[in-house]
């Protein structure tokens, strides 16, 4: 698979949807109830973004009608404020194709790389991978959250001579091993895409001293930080890897971008 065309947007304000004073209500009521178990309640003026309204933006700009999709992923690690929603079977619906359509999350900044071994896995002519994270949490948490409302939506083709995209992911890896693997796995890498560009996340780079010449992610992005700068590929290779401390997930892919 190569990555043919993609899009990068940086959102503000609120979702459209928290301007009905019912679902704000609604969704305040929902999320104050599943953590009032673990002794924390809802935020005080729920704010946020919708993950379908993001992504319908998104698909808009990178998915031609002409060019309809097989697949399309969803991959996110914090709540949006439309928790009712199947926001990836919406998806299908606004998206070329009506591809299948699924969303992988609980993996923190590990999600977009699932979503791109599983689009590989699946062997289709054409796929989108879109991540997207907000910037506030709908209820009390001391977790820091990303700096801004940020999505970056990705399609890749499989074309004849295209190098099959390359995923490596290693679970449970404590900080201290990270350089020690970090390093094999760009080594191995970068042996079969020699000259690729290396994008490394902000959280990777802190744990590894010795880490190669890079292209930092923008710092604060922990889901779509090293995508954004993916995304921005016309043309070449580009190794991205990142690092979740929290659930000791480090990542490595290759993405072959022909964005002409």
């Amino acid at each position: 698979m190569r990555l043919v065309r993609a899009g990068r947007r940086r959102f503000t304000g609120d979702a459209a949807v928290l301007a009905d004073d019912e679902h704000r209500a609604q969704v305040t009521d929902y999320f104050a109830d599943l953590v009032r178990p673990f002794g924390a309640g809802p935020v005080t003026g729920l704010s946020g973004q919708s993950y379908g309204e993001m992504a319908r933006a998104l698909v808009a700009e990178v998915v031609p009608a002409a060019e309809p999709v097989d697949l399309l992923v969803l991959a996110f690690s914090i709540h949006d404020v439309w928790p009712g929603r199947a926001t990836a079977t919406y998806l299908s619906h606004v998206c070329p194709g009506t591809p299948m359509s699924f969303a992988v999350c609980d993996q923190g900044s590990a999600s977009p790389f699932t979503g791109l071994r599983l689009i590989g896995d699946y062997g289709v002519r054409r796929a989108l991978l879109v991540v997207v994270e907000q910037a506030a949490l709908p209820y009390e948490s001391p977790a820091v959250t990303p700096v801004a409302h940020r999505g970056v939506a990705m399609l890749y083709e499989a074309g004849q001579g295209t190098r099959v995209t390359e995923v490596r992911q290693y679970p449970d890896v404590a900080p201290e091993a990270v350089p020690e693997a970090a390093r094999l796995a760009v080594a191995e890498l970068s042996a079969g895409h020699p000259g690729a560009r290396v994008v490394l996340g902000d959280s990777l780079a802190a744990v590894w001293p010795d880490h190669p010449d890079h292209t930092p992610a923008p710092a604060g992005q922990p889901t779509t930080g090293v995508w954004w700068q993916v995304a921005g590929a016309r043309e070449g290779a580009v190794l991205a890897g990142d690092y979740d401390r929290e659930l000791r997930y480090l990542c490595f892919a290759v993405v072959e971008a022909d964005q002409s």
